[in-house]
């Protein structure tokens, strides 16, 4: 049987002037702490904050040793950009860290530029965060994307409604995301894009070849965007197999091209399409409903999801 680390408890301050114990042996840092109904989100928030991130590595360093952290939970702690600064710095070449979960953590621009550096120093990360940080478009340019071109090992990145714009795509989708050897998931939901982010992201769909699940939720690519990005999924030859374009308003022509592409044999390697809340309406649902040859009537059993064997259409009127 493996002997467990001994433990090494040291105490450490936080921003707000209270002490927090932490085991700087373990393999998971986790203070996302809302455990306590009396006590506000804001106070949650706010109780730990960069001062904490500082101390834990100068408390490693004091020690001769470094962070052997594997999983490390920030959601929802304000750190901002200095506490990603300490995040960068304390992780340089760190070969134990696997997943980084920072959403929430008031990262803007400076931030993300020094989480770009962490990913490209991290050669065991597979997943990290970065969820409701607005850090606009600037944001994912400079170090950021030469951190994530220079890092090899990510498997999962989250940047959902961090305000990207279809300039921050430009920025990323045709360097770091299309040339990525390992990357299958990237959410990108919730990011202002329009139709013109589509001729961006078909870049990516073209050249990347790890790519497995792209989320798009909650956009506004309109029909036009619908459009554009089938032929970024044809030109993807089949390797995308998940693909969410719910509440992107592209309506009932760009919601029938997407269907086209969903049944034709170039979207057959295709197990995963959400179209949900894209206003196609009823009218356009009996439509759609007819031509695949699945009525919408009084008789039909089927709601939402479409299933095709074992692949999975999502769509609905509203």
């Amino acid at each position: 049987m493996a002997a467990t680390a001994e433990p090494i408890n040291v105490s450490v301050p936080t921003s707000l002037g209270s002490r927090e114990v932490v085991d700087l042996s373990s393999s998971t840092l986790n203070f996302q702490l809302l455990e306590n109904p009396q006590v506000s989100l804001q106070q949650c928030a706010t109780k730990f904050g960069p001062q904490l991130v500082r101390s834990i590595f100068e408390k490693l360093a004091e020690k001769n040793t470094t962070a052997t952290f594997e999983v490390v939970n920030l959601s929802d702690d304000i750190i901002g950009d200095e506490g990603a600064r300490y995040l960068q710095q304390g992780f340089a070449g760190n070969k134990c860290l696997k997943q980084l979960l920072l959403p929430r953590a008031g990262l803007t621009a400076p931030g993300f530029h020094a989480i770009g550096d962490l990913i490209g120093d991290c050669p065991s990360l597979v997943e990290c965060v970065l969820s409701s940080n607005v850090c606009d478009a600037e944001g994912v340019k400079g170090d950021f994307d030469k951190g994530l071109k220079k890092n090899k090992t990510l498997k999962s990145l989250y940047m959902a409604g961090c305000r990207l714009g279809d300039e921050g795509i430009a920025a990323i989708c045709p360097g770091a995301l299309s040339t990525h050897p390992a990357l299958e998931h990237v959410s990108l939901a919730y990011n202002r894009l329009e139709h013109g982010a589509a001729l961006s992201l078909n870049k990516m769909l073209h050249a990347n070849m790890a790519l497995r699940y792209l989320d798009l939720s909650g956009n506004a690519l309109g029909p036009q965007g619908a459009k554009d990005l089938v032929v970024g999924l044809k030109e993807n030859k089949g390797r995308l197999q998940k693909l969410s374009v719910a509440q992107n308003t592209i309506r009932l022509a760009g919601t029938k091209v997407m269907v086209d592409f969903f049944t034709s044999p170039e979207g057959k390697n295709m197990e995963f399409l959400d179209l949900r809340h894209n206003y196609t309406t009823y009218k356009g649902m009996v439509e759609i409903r007819a031509q695949l040859k699945r009525p919408l009537d009084e008789n039909t059993q089927e709601g939402w999801l479409l299933l095709f064997g074992t692949r999975q259409l999502f769509i609905n009127a509203h």
